[in-house]
């Protein structure tokens, strides 16, 4: 998110509120630390303190406000310091106060005994830097503390974020799992694999738990959990000895049938997917095997459903392929032709052997047994427009071809075409069509055409598409462009009911005046005052133009 489009994302009310804030003088305090970051007090029924961090091209890296809103990112605090900050920086206007004091230099000039002070000092007062300093820098002696310590870290930053509701919300999970991450980092540093594992373990457990106590809708707790599956393939691929081997496979296993994945089995199975880096050993390999077979076998019992199933089979043909041999590798993937993946390769095999027929049947089989849904159809669809292409059955290609290209696959268009014994008739048929099946396809059409005359059609019936259609139209339909332009501009002001809106009709009238000239825009904006003289935060912004 940008400073400087940040309304863009942001729930209009919340910006509506943050702005009546910032035009009311609320931000106070508003101070430059250095570095991009920001500090204010915004004074409202409370006051609260909020904090802002900006990269040089105004992208908002982190923003952060005390006060108990949990609805969304960002609260009405955080968007009146926005538009403060978007004042103050257009003429750089901070006055020079001690929060911008360099602190490296202020700490270079101290003692050692007192930043070690500080440092205590902090620590007894902040559980969680006190648990950071000694994670990050105390070596231990004994395994066994480490693993103690890192547990006592994620415990800590937990308790942390949950608080008295029990609950972290959208707005802190963020901060939380980058907190956890530290954790990865840690063990990227210890060189024994087996305590790097029991310390993922209890990173990879504690993210599966956070699942029931966070709100995780931007995915970070997930993206987490699959940079500590990561971390764990990377422990598996290291140099270890067949003991080493034996004990990590089977605490691998013992972990994937845990209840913490109880729902989560994509989870469960890149868990078991981890074990394939000792599948050279056969005796583990025989392991393996008979763990995902018996999956397979209990697979009502464990509700597994058929994606997941689908996973499991293709971790046994990883296997298969790589230690078997082909014809064995061949058999499992005919054996498993329900599943889309599996049909998917086999029929790769078939087309890199040039058995082009085989690769239509399995196709029309594919779309058969998958009618329901819409995106494997497809797929399949696609299998033989590249069988039909091979073959040069030119005439089945094109009305496989159309069918794509009818269903959104706008890609095969263009061969298409080319195809065609008349180009334009072509475009003409497919135009029509997709006018009446797939209108959005239809847009994309005429733009990749450039076919002004529809593209003006389209913007007659849709006035608000004129900015972005305007290049289009300016060299033949100038002069209706710039009417369009304009009455593109009145909808907008009839529809614009506060501040954020009225600026958005100025923005709209400063883009017209480039098209229009100066008087008509001006004319424009007159006309628009006289048309709404009661509104006066309208006016305001009018008169700014």
């Amino acid at each position: 998110m940008n400073l400087y489009n940040f309304e863009e994302l942001v729930s209009s009310t919340i910006v509506d509120r943050g702005f009546e804030y910032y035009e009311a003088d609320f931000v106070a305090d508003l101070v430059r630390q250095g570095s991009g970051r920001y500090t204010a007090v915004v004074k409202g029924a409370d006051v609260y303190e909020i904090a802002v961090q900006l990269d040089e091209e105004g992208n908002i890296l982190s923003s952060y406000c005390d006060c108990p809103f949990t609805m969304g990112p960002v609260c009405k605090h955080e968007v009146a310091v926005y538009y403060e900050l978007i004042d103050r920086l257009k003429d750089n206007d901070f006055s020079e106060e001690a929060g911008q004091l360099d602190v490296k230099a202020v700490l270079e000039n101290l003692p050692k005994e007192k930043l070690i002070a500080i440092l205590i000092d902090l620590a007894d007062n902040y559980p969680v830097l006190h648990n950071e300093l000694l994670f990050n820098y105390y070596i231990y002696d004994d395994e066994q503390q480490e693993i103690a310590h890192c547990k006592m870290l994620m415990d800590s930053i937990t308790k942390k974020y949950i608080g008295r509701e029990g609950f972290i919300t959208y707005k802190y999970v963020g901060d939380f799992t980058e907190e956890l991450s530290s954790v990865l980092h840690k063990i990227e540093k210890l060189n024994d694999p087996l305590v790097s594992f029991e310390i993922a373990e209890l990173l990879l457990r504690e993210g599966m738990r956070a699942f029931q106590y966070a709100d995780d809708s931007n995915g970070d707790i997930g993206g987490l959990l699959d940079e500590t599956i990561a971390m764990i393939h990377t422990i598996a691929g290291a140099t270890l000895d067949v003991d080493e081997q034996f004990e990590l496979m089977e605490k691998l296993i013992h972990l994937s049938k845990s209840d913490i994945f109880e729902g989560w089995d994509d989870f469960r199975i890149d868990v078991l997917g981890i074990c394939l880096a000792f599948a050279g050993n056969e005796e583990m390999r025989k392991t393996l095997i008979n763990e995902l077979e018996s999956l397979i076998k209990n697979s009502s019992a464990n509700h597994y459903g058929q994606y997941a199933n689908e996973q499991i089979h293709n971790l046994l043909y990883d296997i298969i392929e790589t230690h078997g041999t082909t014809e064995e590798a061949r058999q499992f993937l005919q054996e498993n032709i329900n599943y889309p993946s599996f049909r998917k390769r086999l029929m790769q095999y078939e087309m890199e052997e040039g058995n082009y027929e085989n690769v239509l049947s399995l196709a029309s089989e594919g779309e058969r047994l998958d009618k329901d849904y819409l995106g494997l159809v497809a797929r399949w669809k696609k299998w033989r427009y590249k069988a039909y292409k091979q073959l040069e059955s030119y005439e089945e290609q094109m009305k496989i071809g159309r069918e794509i290209l009818i269903g959104g696959d706008f890609e095969y268009y263009w061969e298409l075409k080319e195809l065609a014994s008349e180009e334009t008739a072509f475009y003409e048929e497919v135009k029509l069509e997709l006018a009446e099946k797939n209108f959005r396809m239809y847009v994309q059409l005429i733009e990749a055409e450039n076919d002004v005359d529809a593209i003006l059609e389209y913007v007659r019936e849709n006035t608000s598409l004129i900015e972005r259609y305007l290049q289009y139209l300016m060299v033949s339909y100038g002069e209706e462009a710039i009417q369009l332009f304009g009455r593109h501009v009145k909808e907008k002001a009839e529809n614009a009911f506060n501040r954020k809106q009225y600026k958005e009709v100025c923005q709209a009238l400063k883009r017209y005046r480039k098209v229009a000239g100066q008087e008509v825009q001006m004319n424009l904006a007159e006309e628009l005052k006289q048309t709404y003289k009661n509104r006066p935060a309208f006016l305001d912004e009018l008169g700014k133009l």
